[in-house]
């Protein structure tokens, strides 16, 4: 049976595993997790972009904005205002360098810095890439009324520019009224996405963990064992991101594996009692580092902000590959 018509009370169609508790039940906790569903809209954001003109990604079409907008600046203040940190930004400006799209100089003022300014090419490709970053912001927002776009963009604008937190500065470069990011969906909720995933690795740093790979242990411990392709399904990952994310817990002792009996190729993995523990550490670090982002919103304001990430999560994941068990949306 295809996954999307799985019975949601029903154990995992997952071949090999134990019964446990059904997918969608299993999953249904993640569904009112803003961290979550954040990461599902940059997903989606992604899957949506994609075959954009020239193959240009997300962030590259963003930085093409910001510099065809402010004009030529230093890297740093590149980075300031996507929300970077300066080594991703490094990565990205590099990219786009090696394509000719943009060029690196020394900044006037400071020639220890790089200043970033956009060539012909880059020009001409940024004229082919706004047109489709604004259709993406209406594919997103598309679920939800003209007021309640309205509204998710001013609360993830108001966690993404907290600079309480950890995570990379960022620092809004233009009118939110006209600005080139801080009214586009697809950005606003990746960098929203950046706080909660900073906050909850600072409050959880003695244990070295992200929240998927404290995701994965908590789904082992629910559902017993896991193969890396059953995970992919459940959560709505691609099967190689899943692989790093049980390879990197695999290393440290905290999930084991052994081979499936139904096919030798495949690994089977489970939960080991150093990974339980560290469960036991990080559960209630990951509801401390949730609270710390979301101290400005009320818990009314809460529950609208979580009833609108789903109702575009829910509109949009069948363009995912892998969807995962969100038949409880």
């Amino acid at each position: 049976m295809p996954e999307g018509d799985a019975d949601p009370n029903q154990p995992s169609a997952s071949p090999g595993l134990p019964a446990g508790p059904g997918d969608a039940a299993l999953m249904e906790p993640f569904l009112h997790k803003p961290g979550f569903l954040l990461a599902r809209v940059d997903q989606i954001s992604t899957a949506l972009f994609a075959g954009a003109p020239g193959g240009t990604t997300l962030r590259q079409a963003e930085f093409l904005m910001l510099v065809g907008a402010l004009g030529p600046m230093p890297q740093i203040r590149l980075a300031n205002a996507s929300g970077m940190d300066t080594s991703t930004t490094a990565y990205v400006v590099a990219n786009l360098e090696s394509r000719g799209l943009v060029e690196r100089a020394p900044c006037p003022d400071d020639r220890r810095r790089s200043q970033v300014s956009l060539t012909r090419a880059g020009g001409n490709l940024l004229r082919e890439v706004t047109p489709r970053y604004a259709e993406l912001q209406q594919q997103l927002g598309a679920p939800l009324a003209e007021a309640d776009r309205g509204r998710l963009r001013t609360m993830l604008h108001t966690l993404g520019a907290d600079a309480r937190g950890p995570g990379p500065i960022w620092t809004p470069a233009c009118d939110p009224a006209g600005g080139v990011l801080d009214k586009a969906l697809s950005f606003l909720a990746r960098r929203a996405l950046q706080v909660f995933q900073a906050q909850f690795v600072a409050d959880a740093t003695h244990l070295n963990l992200t929240l998927r790979q404290f995701s994965l242990l908590f789904l082992l411990s629910q559902r017993e064992t896991l193969t890396q392709v059953a995970f992919a399904r459940l959560f709505g990952l691609d099967p190689s991101t899943c692989g790093v994310i049980m390879r990197s817990l695999a290393g440290r002792g905290l999930i084991g594996s052994a081979s499936s009996h139904e096919d030798r190729r495949e690994r089977v993995f489970t939960i080991t009692p150093a990974g339980r523990q560290a469960l036991a550490e990080v559960h209630p670090l990951a509801h401390r580092s949730e609270m710390a982002v979301l101290r400005g919103f009320a818990p009314a304001e809460q529950a609208i902000l979580i009833r609108q990430l789903q109702a575009v999560v829910k509109t949009h994941s069948p363009a995912l590959r892998f969807p995962g068990a969100i038949a409880a949306l």
